[in-house]
């Protein structure tokens, strides 16, 4: 496929290893590196990939993150990266929901101050995450494992939300039906324990299936998610802040 693709692979959501060298995630694709901690975002900081945005985030599914949580570092952090992710909401993590709301909710304000890509886990949590975005708007949304009704799916549209499809809720219709094609983008939820190489196929698979839902090409699919990608970065100023060829890609979608 590379071959013919006129754009590499964007993978909007996946999990990396910042541990791992340059070489093992050479094969990637162009990614957005969700991180799990504040431990893990501080690994990922210190990294130069040329092809990868590493994140900083707080998992709702992970206690000693979220009790370690310090608002004041998150702040810091964020300031070195453009994405923000992954951080969020879940009903059926065992971490207290008291617990998830109040990180959440500091993430929330940091990032209104600092208008960045923001990957947002809402599963089995669509209302609470829209009513928290509703009280502290930020300027890009972007909802991972979006399992809302349709008619959370359309309050989430006119809220400015975007959305990250990966296979598991490709064949949703509520995507076709509620939410415009400039709200989409494409993501892996790629596994730490899989191979990073095979990033690129997977986005194939779920470009395929985005495909169907709009019907159209996985070509037209993929230019679609980098110009929604390009507009995120444009309406939050941050293209200093992506990797070398990340940037270069972007400014190309603007100049096109």
């Amino acid at each position: 496929m590379k071959a013919i693709d006129p754009l590499p692979a964007l993978d909007a959501h996946a999990h990396l290893d910042p541990s791992e060298s340059q070489a093992a995630l050479a094969d990637t694709g162009m990614a957005l590196a969700m991180s799990l901690s504040l431990d893990e975002s501080a690994a990922a900081a210190a990294r130069q990939d040329d092809h990868i945005a590493w994140g900083v985030g707080c998992h709702p599914r992970k206690l000693k993150a979220q009790t370690a949580f310090d608002p004041e570092w998150f702040g810091h952090l964020t300031e070195q990266t453009a994405i923000v992710g992954e951080i969020g909401l879940d009903a059926g993590s065992r971490v207290p929901l008291e617990l998830q709301l109040r990180t959440f909710r500091q993430a929330l304000e940091i990032a209104a101050r600092m208008p960045r890509f923001i990957s947002i886990h809402s599963y089995q949590a669509t209302r609470l995450v829209l009513d928290e975005l509703r009280r502290r708007p930020v300027a890009v949304p972007v909802l991972h494992w979006w399992t809302g009704t349709a008619a959370e799916t359309s309050e989430a549209v006119a809220l400015g939300c975007y959305f990250s499809i990966h296979s598991a809720v490709a064949r949703q219709t509520k995507f076709r039906t509620r939410v415009p094609p400039e709200r989409i983008l494409v993501e892996s939820d790629h596994g730490y324990n899989d191979p990073p190489e095979a990033i690129p196929c997977r986005i194939e698979w779920v470009e395929h299936l985005v495909a169907q839902q709009y019907r159209c090409s996985r070509a037209e699919i993929r230019r679609m998610a980098w110009q929604n990608f390009a507009a995120i970065i444009r309406e939050t100023g941050i293209v200093h802040l992506l990797p070398d060829g990340i940037s270069r890609q972007v400014r190309d979608i603007w100049g096109a």
